[in-house]
């Protein structure tokens, strides 16, 4: 595996990682739907800050909010994923 093969690899496992949490809190009944809602808008607003001060990796960005962006669409109580 190369590095940009094992960076992928660990932000998958991190994005993995936090959406089942995300999950097991809301069927757990920790949080409401509407929670974590909020985490993910708050996750678009911290990439678009991140976005402007960043020159490089562009494509990235905008890889992870069009991510985020389509989980808040697919489930209209922002549940998912």
């Amino acid at each position: 595996m190369n590095q940009n093969e094992a960076v992928a690899a660990s932000n998958l496992v991190s994005s993995a990682t936090l959406a089942a949490l995300l999950r097991c809190l809301l069927l757990k009944g920790t949080l409401e739907a509407r929670d974590v809602r909020e985490v993910y808008e708050s996750a678009l607003l911290l990439l678009e800050q991140q976005q402007g001060i960043s020159p490089k990796g562009q494509e990235a960005f905008i890889a992870a909010r069009a991510a985020i962006e389509q989980s808040l669409q697919a489930s209209p109580s922002g549940a998912a994923p």
